[in-house]
């Protein structure tokens, strides 16, 4: 990622000829915005050029997206023995497609990759609740 350089007023006056290292800023300091680089002003939305076409093709790679492909959300029921807290990763392997109920149907297919917890598995306790979303990261 390229560096964000802040330039004081001096750094280019009328009629003087900057410094190598203000030119060097002069040429990075854009790049470094579009990567958003520490310490570089951020890109505001009203500055966006969002059009329905863009929002369109955003929306038709979602919709296009097959049961669990990365970046998708998927209803699972935890195989495994342990709790999971929200934030929490586990491998699909240790995870079956489920329905609301929590029930699970032949042949218990499990996801493959690795899955983020976007709710909470508590198998322990008087009442454990072993089903949530979750959703795929790798």
């Amino acid at each position: 990622m390229t560096d964000y350089t802040i330039l004081s007023n001096t750094a280019v006056g009328v009629g003087g000829l900057p410094s190598g290292a203000t030119v060097t800023a002069l040429r990075d300091n854009p790049i470094a915005i579009a990567e958003g680089a520490v310490g570089a002003p951020k890109i505001q939305a009203a500055a966006l050029d969002i059009t329905t076409a863009e929002r369109d093709w955003v929306l038709a790679r979602i919709t296009e997206a097959s049961v669990g492909s990365v970046g998708t959300y998927a209803l699972l029921k935890s195989a495994g023995f342990a709790d999971i807290s929200p934030g929490g990763t586990t491998a699909g392997s240790g995870l079956r497609y489920s329905t609301a109920g929590g029930t699970i149907q032949a042949p218990f297919t499990a996801p493959s990759g690795t899955w983020r917890c976007m709710g909470f598995v508590d198998i322990s306790g008087a009442n454990p609740d072993d089903t949530t979303v979750f959703l795929r990261i790798a």
